[in-house]
C-alpha cells in the first residue's frame, strides 16, 4: 500500500534505482503509479521494464499484469508467464486466472494446484 508520505523517500529510491537497485526501482513504479500524473502509467512501465531487464520477478509479473490490463493480452501474459514459471506465486496464481478467463478450466486447475503445491513445500 502507498502512503503519501513517502514521497519524501523519492530522491533515495532514484539515487538507488540509478545504481541498479530493482527494490528501489519497484518503489519508484508504485510511486509513479499513485502520483496520478498524466505520464503516471508511462513512468510506472519505465521503472518496472528497468527492474524486469535486470532479472526481478516481482517487477516482470507486475509489468506483465500493467500491459494485459491495458489490453496487451499476449505480452502481458507473457511476461507472467515466465515469471510463473521461475516459480514467482503471485504470477502462478495470475496464470490461473488468465486460464480461467480463456474458458481453460484444465489449464487453470494446473496452475492454481502448483500454487497449492509450492505452498505446502513452504
Amino acid at each position: 500500500m502507498w502512503h503519501w508520505h513517502e514521497r519524501e523517500r523519492i530522491p533515495g529510491w532514484q539515487a538507488a534505482a540509478a545504481n541498479g537497485d530493482t527494490e528501489a526501482m519497484l518503489h519508484l513504479a508504485r510511486a509513479a503509479k499513485h502520483s496520478h500524473s498524466p505520464d503516471a502509467e508511462a513512468e510506472a512501465e519505465r521503472w518496472l521494464r528497468s527492474a524486469a531487464d535486470l532479472g526481478d520477478l516481482e517487477a516482470v509479473h507486475k509489468l506483465g499484469v500493467l500491459l494485459w490490463r491495458r489490453g496487451e493480452h499476449e505480452d502481458g501474459e507473457a511476461l507472467v508467464q515466465s515469471a510463473a514459471l521461475k516459480g514467482h506465486q503471485d504470477a502462478i496464481a495470475m496464470m490461473g486466472q488468465f486460464c480461467e478467463r480463456r474458458g481453460d478450466l484444465e489449464g487453470a486447475d494446473a496452475w492454481f494446484c502448483k500454487v497449492s503445491a509450492d505452498d505446502d513445500s513452504s
